[in-house]
This record gives structure tokens, C-alpha cells and sequence, in this order.
């Protein structure tokens, strides 16, 4: 891919080298060229005020890309819509914008920003050449008139939205010191194309929204492969309930074969290089194994002679979190991958399950049941006392987290039937994410895409 070129304004640019990785990189040529950002001390003095989403919302200006056209109002309405949900940011009112921003520290009228009350200013523009866009983003901070950073994004104009999303990541980075979680998809199971449960996959934004099973059936529990090229899934499409693995490109499927008993649900280890599963006999008991993607049985983690479901493996791949009904009631207990004894984490509560290990490897998100209802807690990956996200009616169930672990999807019935949430880690702020005429059930974030 070609370096690209330098700007002709007061902001160089620097290339980033990017990577065609089969169709999912033709989806998105990106060009990606780091604008320079400001010295280092401007950047610290905005990054160490923002920590978390909800602690301090800035006010934040998403100026429409100069060059205008569907595309661009398509960039700026997926960016404003990404950093509004992030919980970091007070999207200003476009009604209320002087100007249109600039494309350097020398044309940006700060003045005009600060008296509506920006702290952060995004500004753009897009061009088109040879049937691909080009767009051009930056961010500016406000009250130290300074240029934080940008990028250059080349595609098509059906990878305008993936290129907002992957702006908004930055402005995270660039912020935080850590990228956001926006460039990913979710998979969920959904009965919007009738009575079936059928499987499906989307940009977090409900955009790109893909039928994956037609198969007219029971179909449970995807989990995504690191990759996020694919996922494995519960089928009951052969009459009993199977382990499949999909490619989400090419739709290709096959059957992993984990031997004799029903297959409950599984995911990846970090590495892709193992699965753990949950097998019954369907005699009242289930147990946890590690198989290799084309299904030979590594080793059988659990024989305790009552249920063990939903294996989550931590961020190393060391210790998996699970489910079981040894001591009488569901708890969430942890174990090593290599075997050994497990380790009990909830304390509290009468029936606790699903359990989900963040990405950064510190928490446990888990269902727990509360006064009839289930509800979302988050608990230290060590134990300790438990953090209720959820409070609301209805039952909030099947918690996945984002990629940089600081946010959570779950399914949540408080409104009728189940329809997919988003919210921070602590429940403060927390959103339906699309709306289904449908039921949306077990859904399943993947890591960032490449």
C-alpha cells in the first residue's frame, strides 16, 4: 500500500503501514496516516482529566467534513453517534456552531468555539477521486489552541461508516491512552426473521446487519474466534445440539466434532488454538472440556458430577471462569486451564451464571438473580464484593464486553421482549443499542478488527 502523501497545511503527515487481510481488508482500505500531533505536555493536560466513561463529560464540537455529500454527513453522524455513546463526551449542538472549523491550527477560529462553549473541536474534509474517498479528520483542543492529532482514511464510500468508527477509537487513544471499541462487530441470536432463532452479526451501530443461519431452528451461544473472522455456535439443526464453527465472510461452515453428549455452549482460548466446551450426558450433569478447533479432546477440566456451563477464558489463557452447582446452588467459580481446584468468586446470591472475563483481565461480569429477576453484576476477577450494573425490570442477562473492557452489551426484556443494551462498566449510563422486531438474545462482541 502506498505511503501516501504529505499535507500541504502546517500538519504533516506521517504514514502508518496498513495491511490487506483478505475481503475484510477490502471492506476498508484504509490508507491511515497519523497526523502529528501536538507536543506532548498539550496532550497530557487533556488526557489526565479524562479517566472514565460518565467522570467528566467534555464538550465536544463534530464539525460535518468540508467537501460535503452523503458520505461526509454519513462520517459525521457515525462519529457523534460513537463518541456520544462512549460517555466521555457532551455532543455541542451543530445549530449552535460560528464556522466550520478549519484544517489547521492557523484556520481555526478558537475563539468562535470557546464562546459556545467547546472544550474539543473535530474538523474534516472529504475528497473523491478515481471512485475512492478520501477523508482527512482532525482534533483540536479548544482552550490550549492546539492540535491533538488526525488521520487520513482512503476507501470506498461503503467504508465511510468503518472509517468514523475507527476515528472515534483514535480520539480515545489520543484522550485515554486507549483505543476505543468502536472498529468491532457484535453477533446475536434473534427471532426478527420469525419464530426461529436464527444467528446474526452487525457493526455495533445496528449497520451492516447480516442473516448468518437460515437454518429454521434452535441456534445458541455464538462466541468469536480472536480473529473475529469467525465464530462458534450451538446448533440444533441436525436434531440434536452440535458445535459449529462459521466463517463470517464467507458463511462457510462446518461441524466441530467434541464425541458422544450434547453440546452446550463454548468459546476460544486468547490464542485460537483451543476450545472450551460444556458436554452433557443428558442424564442431569454437564462438564467443561478443552478441545482443538477440529474438535480432539485435549483435556476435561471438571468431573464433579452436577452442572458446569459457560466457560470464559481470562485474557492470558491461563484460568477459565465458569458456572456450576457444586456447593447446591449456580455460583461463578475460576480455575486453571491446566487443571486443579476451583476457586469460588460470588459469595453473595442464590443463582449466579454466565460469567464473562474482561479484556484487561480484572473483572468478572456475570447474571446474577435478584428478588425473582436477573439482573448484570461485575465482580473482581480475585472475588470480593459484587457491583449490580442493573437494576431495572424484566431480566437483564448474557453480558459481553467491549474490547478495551470498558463496556458491556447485555439483553435486557425491561421494555417487553429482549432487545440488546449498551452501557459502561459501572451501569451508570446504559442505552438500547437498536431497536429489533425481534427478540435479540446472547449477543457477543468480538475483538477489534484488523
Amino acid at each position: 500500500m502506498s505511503e501516501g502523501t504529505r499535507a500541504t497545511d502546517a500538519a504533516r503527515l506521517t504514514p502508518i503501514a496498513s495491511r490487506r487481510r483478505g475481503r475484510i481488508a477490502a471492506l476498508l482500505v484504509l490508507a491511515a496516516l497519523v497526523l502529528v500531533p501536538a507536543p506532548r505536555g498539550a496532550r497530557a493536560q487533556v488526557r489526565g482529566l479524562i479517566t472514565g466513561p460518565g467522570e467528566t463529560a467534555f464538550p465536544i464540537a463534530v464539525t460535518e467534513l468540508q467537501g460535503g455529500g452523503e458520505s461526509a454527513r454519513l462520517f459525521t453522524a457515525t462519529l457523534t453517534r460513537d463518541l456520544d455513546l462512549s460517555g466521555f463526551f457532551r455532543m455541542l449542538d451543530p445549530g449552535s456552531f460560528i464556522d466550520g472549523g478549519g484544517s489547521s491550527v492557523d484556520d481555526v477560529n478558537f475563539g468562535n468555539w470557546a464562546s459556545i462553549g467547546a472544550r474539543l473541536l473535530v474538523t474534516g474534509r472529504i475528497t473523491s477521486a478515481g471512485g475512492d474517498v478520501t477523508i482527512e479528520a482532525r482534533l483540536f483542543d479548544v482552550a490550549e489552541r492546539r492540535q491533538l492529532g488526525g488521520k487520513r482514511y482512503t476507501g470506498s464510500s461503503r467504508d465511510v461508516r468503518r472509517m468514523a468508527n475507527r476515528f472515534a477509537d483514535e480520539i480515545l487513544l489520543m484522550l485515554t491512552g486507549e483505543a476505543g471499541p468502536f472498529d468491532s462487530r457484535v453477533a446475536f441470536i434473534s427471532t426478527r426473521s420469525g419464530r426461529f432463532k436464527e444467528l446474526y452479526v452487525m457493526n455495533l451501530d445496528g449497520s451492516d446487519l447480516r442473516q448468518l443461519t437460515r437454518n429454521q431452528t434452535i441456534n445458541l451461544s455464538p462466541s468469536w474466534a480472536p480473529d473475529a473472522k469467525s465464530l462458534v455456535f450451538t446448533s440444533f439443526k441436525d436434531g440434536h445440539p452440535k458445535l459449529y464453527e462459521m466463517d463470517v465472510l464467507s458463511g462457510r461452515e462446518r461441524l466441530v466434532p467434541t464425541g458422544t453428549g450434547m453440546v452446550m455452549g463454548a468459546s476460544f482460548a486468547p490464542d485460537g488454538r483451543e476450545i472450551a466446551v460444556t458436554r452433557s450426558s443428558g442424564k442431569g450433569d454437564s462438564e467443561i472440556l478443552l478441545v482443538s478447533p477440529d474438535g480432539g479432546v485435549i483435556s476435561r477440566l471438571t468431573e464433579s458430577q452436577t452442572i458446569n456451563v459457560s466457560p470464559s477464558f481470562s485474557p492470558n489463557g491461563s484460568q477459565i471462569a465458569f458456572c456450576s452447582g457444586r456447593t447446591g446452588s449456580p455460583q461463578i467459580y475460576v480455575m486453571g486451564t491446566a487443571g486443579g481446584q476451583p476457586r469460588r468468586v460470588t459469595s453473595r446470591g442464590s443463582y449466579n451464571t454466565q460469567p464473562v472475563w474482561s479484556p484487561k483481565g480484572d473483572k468478572i461480569a456475570y447474571t446474577g438473580r435478584v428478588d425473582g429477576h436477573f439482573q448484570i453484576f461485575v465482580v473482581g476477577a480475585d472475588g470480593g464484593e459484587a457491583t449490580q450494573i442493573t437494576s431495572s425490570r424484566g431480566d437483564n442477562v448474557d453480558p459481553t464486553w467491549s474490547p478495551d473492557g470498558r463496556y458491556l452489551i447485555f439483553s435486557s426484556t425491561r421494555a417487553g421482549k429482549a432487545q440488546l443494551y449498551f452501557t459502561d462498566a459501572r451501569g451508570v449510563r446504559q442505552r438500547q443499542l437498536i431497536t429489533s422486531p425481534g427478540s435479540d438474545s446472547s449477543p457477543a462482541w468480538s475483538s477489534r478488527l484488523e
